[in-house]
């Protein structure tokens, strides 16, 4: 489980997770790339991969309780996964979800974490921080279930 997060919350979240993994995508949790990488997740199409590496983690692909920011981090690379469906296949090509990802971003992180995103994906394509202010409002939004669902109806 998670420490200092609601039953409902978690399985909302074990459901996002189950509905990831029926896309046939390999997500994998605290991979040995975690260690290297220096990063919290990653979504790779070319790999047919979703990763998630966790704040406490100890050992090569063994799960630790899940933090806040281990279930942010899903949010975010789910969001990836249904971003890459949106054109109705899965070969990385990044498409909105919403209608408009900007004003989503402003109204859910605001302009100083707009900033944040844009100076993090400073060498990115301004297409590709689009799609990451996408991911970083759905993730703050908190709604695996939806998530769940638009996988479901945009990936299967």
């Amino acid at each position: 489980m998670a420490q200092g997060i609601s039953a409902h919350d978690y399985h909302s979240h074990v459901h996002l997770g189950k509905v990831v993994r029926s896309t046939g995508i390999n997500y994998k949790i605290n991979p040995a790339e975690c260690w290297s990488k220096g990063a919290m997740g990653w979504y790779w199409a070319a790999r047919n991969e979703m990763v998630v590496c966790q704040e406490g983690k100890q050992q090569v692909g063994v799960e630790t309780n899940w933090s806040e920011e281990d279930l942010d981090t899903l949010r975010h690379e789910a969001q990836h996964l249904i971003q890459d469906c949106m054109d109705g296949s899965r070969q990385g090509a990044l498409g909105a979800v919403y209608k408009d990802p900007i004003a989503l971003a402003k109204s859910i992180l605001g302009d100083r974490g707009i900033r944040y995103v844009v100076d993090l994906y400073s060498d990115a394509s301004d297409h590709i921080k689009v799609m990451e202010l996408e991911a970083f409002s759905v993730a703050r939004m908190n709604q695996p279930l939806e998530q769940a669902e638009d996988i479901k109806n945009y990936c299967l």
